[in-house]
């Protein structure tokens, strides 16, 4: 197989990990980055061929796109990367994936679509555990029970490990925005009503906590349920520390505090951490004759482990020459049984 593809941000606590995993799997990544000593440290350590630029010096970046099948980019918050390494793409007919899970990033991709066709090129952020399993379990869903028209989607994470940094500092980056849903199509502020919700993950009922997920926006773009909410249930000490956030909220839409914050967030699990936590998806979609299908899925500690597998599956796609040109979704580019090539993964319907 092919190995000519790129990990953008490969020096940060994400990046790392895909680069070692892909190594494991027989991957060979050109490691990207703007941090020259620790990108050539780990491109050393991995025997890895490695390339520095910035997301604002667009000669350098298509200089290294020019002999690439693909990027995977894991250089959040995307905000700030996403647009300038998907315009790259475009210019050089490469393919864009990313572990983003940030609402305003998949609409900035979405409305790059007709150009991405034009050159033949998909862009497919959310192939982390950020969409790509709750993507997968949407439209399971959506084929289970065709005429569905509400869906809700919820995740547990069961076990020690904390978040990885990159994934703290995206949450930060998002919480000015509030918490949404879909309503009839449209994204919209979601009221303080029903808030939290007793979900099944399959331990019995707990409560999980409505948060605007990736789903928000790429569930419908998926499967065209109209009606779309996402809750989240955490393990003690996190749980305090998300519900912490909403009081947080007029505070951080300052982005100076948001910086300052960001340069304090601690290192990501311990490979420990990650081993003794599991992570559970659960779904559920209804159809206005009162039907109904839940299903879930269970797999590993998701911020690091799967999604670094689910990662690596969408690279694997795109070098066998499956990737489709324009805005894509991962369940819409690869069906909803692709999240079960994760190893560790099983699925169960109700």
């Amino acid at each position: 197989m092919p190995s000519d593809f790129l990990i953008y941000g490969a020096n940060g606590f994400l990046g790392q990990a895909i680069a070692r995993l892909a190594v494991t799997q027989g991957l060979r990544p050109t490691l990207a980055g703007r941090n020259e000593p620790a990108i050539r440290a780990l491109a050393t350590e991995l025997n890895l061929d490695h390339v520095i630029f910035r997301v604002d010096e667009p000669t350098k970046i298509d200089a290294a796109l020019a002999d690439a099948t693909v990027i995977l980019s894991c250089a959040g918050p995307f905000s700030r990367t996403a647009e300038a390494i998907a315009d790259a793409c475009i210019r050089t007919n490469t393919h864009y994936l990313d572990t983003s899970g940030e609402i305003p990033v998949y609409q900035a991709l979405a409305d790059r679509d007709t150009q991405a066709k034009t050159a033949g090129v998909m862009l497919l952020p959310g192939i982390g555990f950020d969409v790509m399993p709750t993507d997968c379990l949407a439209l399971h869903l959506k084929q289970r029970l065709p005429s569905a028209t509400h869906l809700t989607l919820a995740f547990h994470i069961d076990g020690p490990a904390p978040m990885p940094p990159g994934t703290v500092r995206t949450v930060l980056e998002l919480v000015p925005l509030g918490t949404n849903l879909r309503k009839d199509g449209i994204i919209q502020p979601a009221s303080a009503l029903h808030a939290e919700q007793k979900i099944d993950f399959g331990q019995g009922a707990m409560n999980a906590r409505r948060l605007t997920w990736g789903d928000v926006f790429t569930a419908y773009h998926t499967t065209g349920i109209p009606n779309i909410q996402t809750y989240a249930a955490f393990p003690g000490k996190l749980a305090i520390k998300m519900r912490s956030v909403e009081f947080m909220r007029p505070l951080l839409r300052s982005a100076r505090i948001r910086t300052i914050i960001q340069k304090l967030v601690p290192a990501g699990p311990t490979v420990e951490q990650q081993a003794a936590t599991k992570s559970h998806v659960w779904g559920h979609v209804v159809d206005a004759e009162g039907r109904t299908a839940t299903s879930r899925l269970h797999g590993p500690e998701a911020g690091v482990t799967w999604t670094s597998s689910a990662a690596l599956v969408g690279i694997r796609q795109v070098l066998a020459g499956h990737a489709p040109a324009g805005y894509q979704t991962p369940a819409g580019a690869y069906g909803p049984d692709i999240v079960l090539q994760c190893p560790g993964v099983t699925r169960e319907d109700h």
